[in-house]
């Protein structure tokens, strides 16, 4: 389950809409979701783009302007879209909306809305908040948490791989030397995990004992690699200490809880048996976009590196 919201935008003028879409975007992101646009100038382009099904399958919402200079108009895009993805939210608009109904009921397409530019922002917010009741219960908030944890782990490995460049065979010598002291230790404990387990008195506390080289193992390897071969990414181990000590033990306490039901309502519960609401997962996903957001661009400050680097010593 994905934190991106995805929007196809067929608009020949983008530069009249992009107060609207960061309008949009502020309001997205307000819910814990990245608005992700990709703007398109023609209706044919759009065909194009929705013929494919790296975008089609993805395509969340469409935004349609009706006068696209020269070539097909909006109301002609309707038609062709609607043939490409039957059920996919159409906004239709344009910087005067009173004709655009009419157009929309002679071209009879259907599930469209359609909005002046200037409300566009509150019309396609509408539309996303309708969307995200649908499909974003409390259990799918459950799994867009632990997914995005998850592609986080993945930009931390893509970040250890980047952040040590191929020549330094001291630096990769100090890695991997880190690597079997941290394994030492993980061993230590893990004896001791296993001598505390056979103590244990009741089954619940199995809970309590997993991991080998968990990701905060891979996240504090991170830190000190930085440290030692990219000091001028030292305002970056801030944001890595605050995922470590705040994401990660909401993720690990996430993925542990205990989900209730009753008729068509479903209820998160802790150990504590404390309930998880809406709201807590709202709040959940604000702080992981803000994480991924972090961690996206220390990955590519450390591949910029790289690449310079490289370039260097060419």
């Amino acid at each position: 389950m994905r934190m991106d919201f995805n929007v196809l935008w067929v608009e020949n003028q983008q530069d009249l809409v992009q107060n609207q879409k960061s309008r949009i975007d502020f309001k997205v992101k307000a819910e814990g979701f990245r608005l992700q646009v990709k703007f398109v100038d023609s209706v044919d382009a759009a065909v194009e783009c929705l013929s494919q099904d790296i975008y089609s399958d993805h395509i969340d919402l469409i935004l349609m302007d009706f006068d696209l200079g020269p070539g097909k108009k909006g109301d002609e895009g309707l038609v062709e879209v609607r043939q490409l993805i039957p059920y996919r939210d159409v906004i239709f608009y344009s910087s005067q909306a009173s004709d655009l109904i009419e157009l929309v009921n002679n071209r009879q397409v259907q599930g469209v809305f359609c909005s002046t530019r200037e409300d566009l922002p509150d019309t396609c917010v509408g539309v996303f908040e309708s969307l995200i009741k649908k499909v974003v219960d409390i259990d799918h908030s459950r799994g867009m948490v632990m997914g995005t944890t998850s592609d986080i782990d993945h930009i931390v490995m893509d970040a250890l791989l980047a952040s040590i460049e191929p020549d330094n065979k001291e630096a990769k010598t100090k890695a991997l030397e880190q690597i079997k002291s941290d394994l030492s230790a993980i061993r230590d404990n893990f004896q001791e995990a296993i001598s505390r387990i056979e103590k244990i008195e009741d089954l619940s506390q199995l809970f309590e004992h997993h991991g080998i080289y968990t990701s905060v193992h891979r996240l504090e390897l991170l830190r000190k690699i930085l440290k030692a071969v990219s000091p001028e990414l030292k305002d970056r181990d801030a944001h890595l200490i605050k995922y470590i000590h705040e994401a990660i033990p909401k993720r690990n306490l996430l993925a542990h809880v205990r989900v209730e039901v009753d008729g068509f309502s479903r209820k998160l519960r802790n150990r504590k048996k404390q309930e998880m609401t809406s709201a807590d997962m709202r709040t959940l996903r604000l702080e992981l976009l803000e994480h991924y957001e972090n961690m996206d661009s220390l990955l590519k400050a450390l591949q910029v590196k790289a690449l310079g680097e490289a370039g260097e010593q060419h």
